[in-house]
This record gives structure tokens, sequence and C-alpha cells, in this order.
């Protein structure tokens, strides 16, 4: 028995040696490059960090960002990420010199492995392309509210020019700041994770005359949207639409009884409803009530046919995921985005191939590049 638990244990020793040497060996995806501590700190600021926070470094080098969130803005928690062991033990080395191991731990993983979801904050300092491949990552896996702040690099498709705040296709940021370092001037971006908003919400309002029955229909692409809204008959789209994690605003604007109408809505969305106010200027109801609005149930998940394509979407671990189907063959969609009743991927980057709509019932409605008409049906 004694010489068989000797054997199991230089044969587990083995395995466990070999498994840490292929960590090891896989080389990073960015070279290591130190953000300054000018730097660090306005990332932490942008981000409001505080007591109730914790923050992820994906790629966190010598752990100055974790470091200076739980010492300098008092942030709950701090956790580092990243695949080079010579980082990781150097972070550790300087959290031991800061005094703040107790509230800071650095994990030697794959940053596209590593379960971010109870991250408040996530700061970045990689690659246009890595940026790109870890935003449906912080989509699925970040609540809404929770905010990314990358350095020097944005997670745009498309943008006028290098480091502007102009984001042409993709997601943009909401912040775009200059920060002046050591050498040279450096670019931070700041997003917040927005609430999924797409689909059809509605709400009524008691008046003198009655109840007057509205219905809300937003279409969502990342924090950006757009929508009607509908009464009596009358269609009319929404103006100065803002949503910032769960808070969305917008306003509407029409013509009731000869006056001029405008309704400011904002509020809370949780889930399939919205709690808030609207002030309501000029006409016979002027003044500010409360407002809350519920979103029509929809299903995404199935198969979903057009023609041309297919894909498959499916819940797995409290997530959503989606397949392309190609004969008997299914492959991952990557770039695929749910926010409420909306979905929204790419197939194909260099063709141009980008879906996005909302779900009615069994349909998908929506549109192909943003110009053509694109109806998907569930199917058996």
């Amino acid at each position: 028995m004694g010489l068989r638990r000797e054997l199991s244990r230089l044969l587990l020793a083995s395995i466990v040696g070999s498994t840490l040497l292929v960590a090891q060996q896989r080389p990073p995806d960015v070279p290591y490059v130190p953000t300054p501590q000018e730097v660090v700190k306005e990332m932490l600021r942008v981000a409001q960090v505080g007591k109730d926070d914790v923050v992820y470094d994906l790629g966190c080098g010598d752990g100055r960002i974790v470091i200076t969130a739980v010492k300098d803005f008092g942030a709950k928690r701090g956790v580092g990420v990243d695949i080079d062991p010579e980082r990781i033990r150097e972070s550790n080395e300087n959290a031991r010199k800061a005094g703040v191991t107790d509230r800071v731990k650095f994990l030697q993983q794959d940053l596209f492995e590593t379960d971010i979801r109870d991250a408040t904050v996530v700061t970045l300092y990689l690659l246009p392309s890595i940026n790109l491949r870890l935003r449906p990552k912080l989509f699925r896996e970040l609540r809404p509210g929770a905010r990314v702040v990358s350095h020097d690099f944005d997670m745009c498709e498309e943008c006028e020019g290098e480091g502007s705040p102009q984001c042409l296709k993709g997601w943009h940021p909401d912040k775009v700041l200059r920060v002046r370092g050591p050498y040279r001037e450096h670019t931070v971006y700041y997003w917040v994770i927005p609430a999924g908003v797409a689909g059809t919400w509605r709400w009524t309002v008691t008046t003198p005359h009655g109840e007057r029955r509205y219905t809300l229909r937003l279409r969502q692409r990342f924090q950006k949207i757009t929508g009607t809204v509908s009464m009596d008959g009358q269609q009319t789209p929404i103006s100065n639409a803002e949503l910032v994690g769960t808070q969305l605003r917008f306003t509407v604007v029409r013509e009731i009884g000869g006056q001029k109408v405008t309704m400011h809505f904002e509020g809370r969305v949780s889930g399939d409803t919205i709690n808030g106010t609207v002030e309501i200027r000029g006409g016979p109801f002027a003044g500010k009530r409360e407002w809350i609005a519920k979103r029509d149930k929809v299903s995404l998940t199935g198969t979903w046919r057009w023609q041309g394509g297919a894909i498959r979407i499916e819940g797995r671990d409290g997530e959503l995921v989606a397949q392309w189907l190609e004969g008997n063959r299914a492959t991952r969609l990557g770039d695929f985005y749910a926010w409420g009743a909306g979905i929204y991927f790419i197939l194909d980057r260099a063709e141009e191939r980008v879906y996005e709509g909302v779900v009615e019932g069994n349909r998908i409605v929506g549109t192909l590049n943003g110009t053509q008409s694109w109806i998907a049906q569930r199917t058996p």
C-alpha cells in the first residue's frame, strides 16, 4: 500500500507539473508594458472606484492597478489575472510590500477563461484585437452597471481616427479622457455595461378622461437605443435616448389637442420592469407622475431560420449562447449579444455580415448590415 501511494503521489506530481509547464509555455497575448501610475489613478477615478467595488485587472502585469484600487481608493477587493508566472510572482511581492495581501489575489490564468461575474469594475491594457475578442465575454458575465476602463485601446471596429472618441462601428465609449504621463499623452476609455432594454414595453397613465395606454418599442446596439412610442394609434419616435447601466432616459414630443406636449421619461430597468417618473410639459396633463412599464415576455432560445441561414440559441450556465448551423455542423458564434428581447451577432467581419433584431413571438424582425430587412422564424 505504501509503494502504491508513493507511485500515485509521484504520478499526480508529474501531471500537475506538466500542466503548469504547459500553462507557462503559452505566450502572453500582449507584451508587458506597465501603465504609468498617473494613468492608473485616472482609470480608477473615472470608474469611481470605492468601498463596495471588486476590481479585476485582466492582464495585470505587476499588479499595480488592483493594489492601487484597494490601497488608495478603498476597493473591497482586487483580482489580477495574468498568464505569465513571472508577473504573478512580481504582483504578489508588490502586494506584500503594500500591505494589501488580505484584499487582493493574483491568478495565473488565461483571461478569456477567468470567471469575472463578481467584478464591478474591469480594467484593461491589452490590444484592440484582444479587446474585441473580450467584448462578448464582458457583456455575458458582467452585470448592468459594471464599469470597464481601458488604457489606450477602445472596442470599436471602426473609428474616425487613432484615439478618436467617435466610434463609427462597435461599442462606443461613454467617456474618453486624455492623461499626461511621464513621456507621452495617454488615452483612457470608459464604458458602463448597459441593461438589456430591447423589446416591447407597455403601461397605462390615469387621466381625468380615463386610462391612456402606451406602447414603447425599443431597439438596442450596445448602449445606443432607438424606438417609438404609440398612443391612440399615433406613433412617435423617441429622442434624446440615453442608457447608462440600468438608468434609461428618453423624450417624446407630440401634439395633443392642438398643443405641443413634451414628455421626459426616466426610470430604472430591472429585468422586464421599468420604474421611474415622467415629467409632462404642456397640454392638459402637465405635471410629474410615476411611470411603470412592463416588457412583453419573449423567449430567445430555439432554432431560428431564414433564407440563407440558421442559428440555434441555448441557455447554458445562466447565459445565452448561439451557434451558426450549416448542415450537420454547428459553430459557436463568438460575437453574439443578447440584450432583453434583442439580439446582435456578427458572422463574418470581412464580409460585413452583421445581424440584429428583436424577437416578436416566433419571429426575429431586424436588419442585415443595418439596411437590408431580415426576418427569422423559430422552427421545431
